[in-house]
């Protein structure tokens, strides 16, 4: 049960629409929303949902409603009273209830658990994707961010998920980049961050080959493909270069995934899968699922398929693989050694007819998972001077982004520690800030809209950033560190005592967490989780502000309030925590 106080909303409902209409009733729980503003109540309920069913207008159902449950609510716990605003019915709980019902579970963290009546399903969450040889930049934050809270928000909405990653470690981009380093044997790769160094080649590559005409193209295209067939071939010398500076590119993921504080549950690998694809498609031709085409092979996805997805190319007529052939093994691979059930893609949204096309193959393969594969696309990260690419250049790489974040963030909340604290936490508390100023960041927006990356906007201690989170949550366990040897009792009396409207305000809105979470996990939308957070933290902000803790009236309104806050801080911190956030403890 995620809300017991909406649960006791939807049995009045039930109870007063009466057992005839049962079947038209099976999302009613779905249809109470919260109203606009706290005056109006605390839940509402659209009447126009049963006008067809009850062949009433919905003022008239939500004014017979009213008068029904009215008489109800002596038995009722949370629900004190409700009231008809046109076609809606408006319910207002008790606070005292709800506070007694509310905090007492949150302190004790009995609130945190979703308890489903039904196991859910297998998840498997593919996300990050990068490729080696390749800078890793700003924009590829978004796809780890995305993908990494929703394996933490499906997981704690009951479901069994494995995270992994999938890493593209062969391809052309990679025989590119090698044309090009092989060229240029007399630099010397730095220190650190060799892969963003070998990324550097291969834009140098890309625009070298955009500059080359007539016979010299030709070469440098036929000098690729062979570079291309080599990566196959672990005795060819190419092979072992390919081996070493492909370790150079996983060193620095490494690097970057212990920044971000993201594991994978599983990482795979294009090599991995590359041959197995290639078998794949050569038995799907033997079976007459695939077909030849000007000498390649691929299957034809316009005759029996509703969208009409032309012909999807599986392998290139000469010999050599796409990302296609590797995508149906890796599938595969999913299906019949995790036994996955659901499995989601997070790829941008310029992949969204290619997975469509990967889709309906698998379901042309006979692979029924393929009813339940998602492709979930997310809109591009630019920069305020227009879009980053990697073939240009024009990115801000990972190394910059790291140390420039962390220099602000020192710079402006860290300085004045300088010297009072350790210098170890210093280091790692501008790490917690500046990777949750990220992640706040690119979850702060729907996955399908553009976000415009702002190091200085991101990083303000005040408005809808990652930053002002943390700055509340430091700010509450520096309250409660001032009150640690107050002896404080749990016991629900205490809720009596909180009876300003600040605070019944701030009560409320933590009563609607784990609806919150529950709906950002099934609708892919963690920027829901986002602005409850940031709600939240206003309010407890403006609470702070109008119910003082050091200076209450008496020691039972005090005692009170710090463990309201202390829940607030418990429910701050659950909800960073599964947008893949720590926040430091003092800031």
């Amino acid at each position: 049960m995620i809300n017991p106080i909406r649960s006791e909303v939807c049995a009045l409902l039930r109870q007063a629409i009466g057992s005839k209409y049962e079947q038209s009733l099976v999302d009613l729980e779905t249809w109470i929303e919260t109203p606009p503003s706290e005056e109006m109540g605390d839940y509402a309920f659209p009447c126009f949902r049963l006008a067809k069913t009850l062949g009433k207008a919905p003022d008239q159902i939500a004014l017979s409603l009213q008068g029904t449950i009215q008489s109800q609510l002596e038995s009722s716990h949370f629900v004190k009273e409700v009231s008809q605003t046109g076609g809606y019915l408006n319910f207002s709980c008790d606070p005292i209830s709800i506070a007694q019902n509310l905090l007492p579970a949150i302190l004790s963290g009995q609130f945190f658990k979703i308890n489903s009546a039904t196991p859910r399903e297998r998840v498997m969450i593919e996300y990050s994707q990068p490729n080696t040889h390749k800078g890793f930049h700003v924009g590829h934050m978004r796809n780890v961010a995305l993908g990494n809270s929703l394996c933490k928000l499906y997981a704690y909405n009951g479901y069994e998920v494995k995270g992994v990653n999938y890493i593209g470690d062969v391809g052309t981009h990679i025989a590119k980049c090698l044309w090009f380093y092989l060229d240029n044997p007399h630099q010397t790769p730095p220190e650190t961050f060799k892969g963003q160094w070998l990324g550097s080649f291969y834009t140098q590559a890309v625009q070298k080959l955009s500059e080359l005409e007539g016979e010299e193209k030709k070469q440098a295209d036929e000098r690729i493909s062979c570079l291309l067939k080599d990566l196959e071939q672990p005795e060819t010398e190419t092979y072992q270069i390919w081996q070493q500076t492909r370790q150079w590119s996983l060193d620095d993921l490494d690097e970057i995934y212990r920044w971000l504080d993201v594991q994978f549950d599983e990482c795979f690998y294009e090599s991995e899968v590359e041959q197995a694809g290639k078998m794949l498609v050569l038995e799907g031709l033997e079976q007459g699922i695939f077909e030849y085409s000007e000498g390649a092979i691929g299957v034809n996805l316009g005759q029996d398929s509703k969208q009409n997805l032309g012909f999807f190319l599986l392998l290139k007529s000469d010999g050599n693989s796409l990302y296609s052939t590797k995508d149906l093994a890796l599938a595969k691979k999913k299906f019949s050694q995790y036994q996955i059930e659901r499995s989601i893609y997070v790829v941008g949204a310029e992949q969204t007819l290619y997975f469509q096309q990967v889709f309906a193959t698998l379901h042309k393969m006979g692979y029924s998972q393929a009813e339940k594969c998602f492709h979930l696309p997310y809109g591009l990260v630019t920069l305020p001077s227009g879009k980053m690419s990697s073939r240009d250049g024009t990115v801000i790489l990972f190394s910059q982004l790291r140390q420039e974040m962390e220099h602000y963030v020192y710079e402006y909340y860290l300085s004045e520690y300088q010297g009072v604290w350790q210098d170890s936490e210093i280091k790692e508390t501008a790490r917690l800030v500046a990777s949750a100023t990220v992640k706040y960041g690119m979850l702060n927006q729907d996955p399908n809209k553009l976000i415009v990356f702002s190091m200085e906007e991101w990083l303000r201690s005040e408005g809808d950033t990652g930053s002002y989170l943390i700055y509340t949550y430091v700010r509450i366990q520096s309250i409660l560190r001032k009150f640690d040897s107050m002896p404080l009792s749990q016991d629900e009396s205490f809720c009596s005592h909180l009876t300003h409207a600040h605070e019944w305000s701030l009560i409320r809105k933590l009563s609607f967490f784990n609806e919150v979470v529950f709906s950002a996990g099934e609708t892919f939308r963690p920027s829901l989780l986002t602005r409850y957070l940031f709600e939240t933290a206003q309010k407890c902000n403006r609470a702070y502000q109008t119910c003082p803790v050091q200076n209450a009236k008496n020691p039972q309104i005090q005692q009170a309030r710090v463990l309201l806050f202390d829940a607030v801080g418990r429910v701050l911190r659950q909800g960073l925590t599964l947008l893949g956030i720590t926040p430091p403890e003092r800031m």
